[in-house]
């Protein structure tokens, strides 16, 4: 039975791999673009405004693009995700003010990692009135910071500005022990945060493996118009559910490896900086060896998932 087992494992892995496509990148310089193009941001809907900036450059020297969503109501702003550091928090709030001279009324973080948190200071700075809401977890990991979030959700909140409905979902962890998700059900739009990792390798180092593939899973069975990432570029209605579907068979994929290996008993230490695993040289990525902002992540999903099997992931981190 062990046999059969890690035999269907090996052909689901193989499957898998074949039946995924990363047509695009979510590196800035495959676009045709460079650091002095950002900030930037669009309209995907009536008072829905998509935007981004860059993020600080990857151990490759690689740089992606950090997502916020800006939504104008009839009372007020409502902010999905903040940017990295001061500078960028700054570039937000000049650009919230550039699009309405409606205060920001709340702040939802979706993701408590520093490059959606950074520039929180300049954000309450200049919008002393705003609410800022996370998970409790988040809550918790955000305690010392310069902004601490007041309001928390642990499952569900119903938020009404104005005439537009907000609902805060917690869909489960995934890149973080924190995560939330914001649907706006009139428009149809989901906020995702680091849930959604765009065209770039899904990076492995606080999340919860097996958690994130199933929180995927809910995010793709709901009534979705438009899914907007943490990271990468914004496109069509089309490509971003395609591209959601590629994030959550590279996931799926990063799983089934991890257990395929651990169940042959090769071994994973993920120690060192960068973390090393023995056990990742022996995956087969296939098309996913191509995905950007895979060096050094490898090791560490591999290791991560081997934790998950092992009972030693923190309860959040």
């Amino acid at each position: 039975m062990k046999l059969f087992g890690l035999m269907a494992a090996a052909l689901f892995c193989a499957g898998v791999a074949q039946g995924a496509e990363f047509p695009k990148s979510g590196l800035i310089a495959d676009r045709g673009l460079a650091e002095k193009d950002f900030p930037r941001w669009k309209t995907i809907e009536p008072d829905i405004y998509v935007y981004e900036d860059t993020h600080s450059p990857d151990a490759d020297g690689s740089v992606i693009g950090t997502v916020s969503l800006i939504v104008v109501t009839s009372d007020g702003v409502v902010l999905m995700d903040g940017q990295g550091d001061p500078q960028d928090g700054k570039r937000l709030v000049d650009t919230i003010k550039k699009i309405t001279p409606q205060p920001l009324k709340y702040v939802v973080t979706a993701s408590d990692h520093i490059d959606h948190v950074g520039g929180n200071a300049e954000i309450k700075a200049a919008f002393p009135n705003a609410v800022f809401i996370s998970s409790p977890a988040s809550q918790k990991v955000l305690a010392k910071s310069a902004v601490v979030p007041s309001e928390t959700v642990a499952d569900k909140r119903v938020l009404k500005v104005g005439d537009t409905e907000f609902q805060i979902l917690n869909l489960g962890r995934a890149h973080t022990g924190g995560d939330l998700a914001v649907y706006l059900p009139q428009t149809k739009v989901l906020f995702l945060g680091e849930i959604y990792a765009r065209d770039i390798f899904p990076s492995q180092r606080s999340s919860y493996p097996s958690e994130w593939v199933e929180t995927l899973k809910k995010a793709k069975a709901m009534d979705v118009s438009w899914y907007i990432p943490g990271h990468g570029f914004v496109d069509s209605m089309a490509e971003m559910k395609r591209d959601l579907d590629a994030s959550l068979k590279i996931q799926e994929y990063i799983v089934a490896e991890g257990k395929r290996l651990h169940a042959l008993g090769l071994p994973c230490t993920n120690e060192g900086k960068p973390p090393v695993c023995e056990a990742s040289k022996q995956v087969n990525w296939g098309p996913f060896a191509a995905v950007p902002q895979t060096k050094g992540k490898q090791d560490l999903a591999i290791g991560r998932v081997y934790m998950e099997i092992e009972g030693k992931l923190p309860p959040n981190s």
